[in-house]
């Protein structure tokens, strides 16, 4: 009778270890799947600007910047100006070399430069300066984009 409960212990013991291999090689298997289905994108990020090429794979931060040269030789920054504001800086005289850009690390990227008279010319030109700002940031977001050409 002694020999009948130790042969079904040791059968049981089996039985329990082979389901403890087997659910821990379900384990494995589908922690590969989950590892071998993950993608790395490390392709370079380029943006074309007017002829240019500017690599931002290397890029930490990415800042703007507006600033409007007077007649006088003074730089202004133009960055975040009301209506009024640039109103009295035309007023001191006219034209203003309003300048945007995007300064990228170490290098910029002039986006553009243009004389203004009035504020519907600066107001058209922060549009623009915006909207590249945005398509940019959403570039820069999507991993899958390698290229964004800009206008």
């Amino acid at each position: 009778m002694s020999q009948s409960k130790v042969k079904s212990v040791n059968s049981s013991f089996s039985l329990s270890k082979w389901s403890a291999v087997f659910a821990l090689l379900a384990i494995m298997l589908s922690l590969s799947g989950c590892i071998s289905s993950s993608k790395s994108y490390n392709a370079p990020k380029n943006i074309v600007y007017n002829g240019s090429m500017f690599n931002m794979s290397t890029v930490k931060a990415v800042n703007s910047r507006v600033e409007g040269k007077l007649p006088n030789g003074n730089v202004q920054n133009m960055k975040g100006m009301k209506k009024k504001d640039v109103e009295a800086l035309l007023d001191q005289g006219s034209p203003i070399m309003v300048t945007t850009a995007l300064d990228l690390d170490d290098s910029e990227m002039i986006y553009e430069r243009r004389s203004i008279t009035k504020y519907s010319e600066f107001s058209k030109m922060m549009s623009r300066f915006e909207s590249a700002g945005k398509k940019v940031t959403k570039f820069m977001a999507n991993k899958k984009a390698t290229q964004l050409k800009l206008k």
